[in-house]
């Protein structure tokens, strides 16, 4: 499978990805009840009653009665529509917060990902070292029966193809680990999702033009923004809440009345209440003035960790620039180094065969071929992962991906 493909599967299954989407449609139901309140409400009332009294005033009735109630808010001091501007404000932070938490689950599954392809390169280059050490183990054997090789020199041997075991398990350890994480994040067998690409596009703007996507659509600094908007919101509605309103209540009231007393009777009555009620709330002990004075330290607070955020990524940022761009270079001189080591390797191989060539040089040509393989495989997986954490930073991660 493409990390492409990995990624949209992992995707699909994720639980803390629909956990994010259920947030969204949560403010988006939130909204929707907010929007309400510029609505009137009408209520239907059905009142059956029966009395019986004895004594000084004897009554025995029954009466239905059915009232049309309606209700409507003419005049909030725009708490209403503010309300709705804070319930918009709310739901696109809820989105931030998804795009966010999408990008960290794919962060995870392109580092497991690549290390399940670079461990299995790993896992091949330690097994050819290891595979070569015991060659040159077996020729100095039968040098040494031939007298021709000390004890030294098989001990040395021994050494350094224990050491290679050595290395291809830790390497074979860290591959399952990686595997096992894979699987895990795509909730399948490897078998079925089987990671085989090396080869990514990888471009990179001037750092100051990645600066300024970075300072648009980081998800970390847009939620912030959010945040201190709907604080503001939240300053406005406190405000308007102790605001004049103005409520208008109609009931249309329909009654049916037996008398069942000495004189029995039986009447209707049909009733129409119409009121314009004005309400200002006129001293509240001082709340008003100690939820606004919170919510203002609340705006200052979430400033105040912008400007630190601010910092914070622009520093990661240009330590994962600095980071591709290194590994980039590096991977070519690398590419340099073993091709030249290699060759250098095999030209002591054939003098080593010969007997024309000690030990303890071959092995270190041989050391140093493994050791130049190994180093281009960590540059080439920490610059794939580098680079999408930086894109990520620029709020790219979901557009590489077509999501």
């Amino acid at each position: 499978a493409t990390l492409r493909q990995s990624v949209t599967f992992a995707l699909q299954s994720n639980f803390r990805v629909k956990q994010a989407q259920e947030r969204v449609v949560q403010a988006e139901s939130s909204l929707a009840e907010a929007a309400a309140d510029f609505l009137p409400k009408v209520d239907l009332i059905a009142t059956g009653t029966g009395k019986e009294s004895k004594g000084f005033d004897n009554q025995s009735y029954g009466q239905l009665r059915g009232d049309v109630a309606l209700n409507y808010n003419l005049y909030a001091s725009g708490m209403h529509t503010e309300t709705v501007e804070r319930t918009k404000i709310t739901k696109i932070e809820q989105e931030e917060r998804l795009r966010g938490t999408m990008e960290e689950e794919i962060l995870k599954v392109v580092d497991a990902y690549v290390s399940v392809v670079y461990g299995r390169l790993s896992m091949e280059v330690n097994q050819n070292n290891y595979e070569k050490l015991l060659t040159i183990l077996d020729i100095v054997k039968t040098k040494r029966e031939l007298g021709a090789a000390t004890a030294g020199d098989e001990n040395s041997i021994l050494a350094s193809v224990s050491n290679a075991k050595t290395a291809f398990i830790n390497t074979e350890s860290m591959y399952n680990n990686a595997r096992d994480y894979y699987e895990f994040l795509t909730g399948t067998k490897m078998e079925h999702l089987h990671p085989y690409e090396t080869e990514f596009e990888i471009m990179l703007l001037p750092f100051e033009k990645l600066l300024e996507q970075i300072e648009k659509k980081n998800v970390d600094l847009n939620i912030l923004e959010t945040q201190i908007k709907g604080k503001q919101k939240d300053m406005v509605i406190t405000k308007a809440m102790n605001g004049p309103t103005v409520d208008l209540s109609v009931t249309n009231s329909k009654r049916r009345r037996s008398d069942f007393s000495d004189n029995p009777t039986e009447g209707r009555n049909q009733d129409f209440t119409a009121e314009l009620i004005f309400t200002y709330h006129f001293y509240d002990g001082g709340r008003n003035e100690a939820k606004t004075a919170k919510v203002m330290s609340e705006i200052s607070g979430l400033a105040y960790n912008l400007e630190y955020t601010k910092k914070d990524t622009k520093w990661n940022s240009q330590k994962l620039f600095n980071s591709v761009q290194t590994n980039s270079k590096t991977i070519d001189t690398l590419k340099t180094e073993i091709e030249a080591s290699k060759k250098m390797a095999e030209a002591y191989w054939e003098k080593f065969r010969l007997s024309s060539q000690d030990l303890v040089t071959l092995l270190q040509a041989q050391r140093q071929v493994n050791s130049a393989e190994l180093e281009r495989l960590r540059s080439e997986k920490t610059r794939v992962v580098d680079y999408f954490n930086l894109l990520m930073k620029q709020g790219k991660l979901l557009e590489y991906f077509g999501l």
